[in-house]
């Protein structure tokens, strides 16, 4: 199952009241930074989980919905979300030992965004420049 299928999964399920008691504190953050209120207040379920995963990733989207269903006192669902998410049913695993795929040449990040890119340890890569621009 794919991380949006969880995300769409996890707030499909909530009550009126606790989607709309989640998007509160998506717009607000909690340990996060917040997605704009203007992003979230006319968002269905399926948008919700979409920008979420736009304005922070895969991971840190699931990491986030868990600490907002938390924050709600939902913590059968955080804990659900968890567990399904590190159960490993967001992807297969590799049954390779060829190395990762590499990372792409360019990364870029819209306004008020981040990018999650890869760790690099105990590599010979060579030459490594990250650019950061404002």
């Amino acid at each position: 199952m794919s991380v949006l299928d969880l995300l769409l999964e996890t707030v499909e399920n909530l009550i009126e009241k606790d989607f709309k008691k989640f998007k509160f504190w998506l717009g607000n953050g909690v340990d996060f930074k917040p997605i704009p209120r203007s992003f979230l207040e006319k968002a269905d379920e399926m948008d919700t989980a979409g920008k979420m995963i736009d304005s922070y990733g895969e991971e840190m989207a699931v990491k986030n919905a868990v600490e907002v269903l938390k924050k709600m006192g939902n913590n059968n669902a955080a804990e659900e979300l968890k567990n399904s998410y590190a159960g490993g049913s967001t992807a297969a695993p590799s049954t390779s030992a060829a190395a990762p795929p590499a990372a792409p040449a360019s990364m870029m990040a819209q306004d008020q965004s981040n990018i999650i890119a890869p760790a690099i340890a105990g590599s010979t890569i060579g030459t490594l420049n990250i650019n950061i621009t404002k």
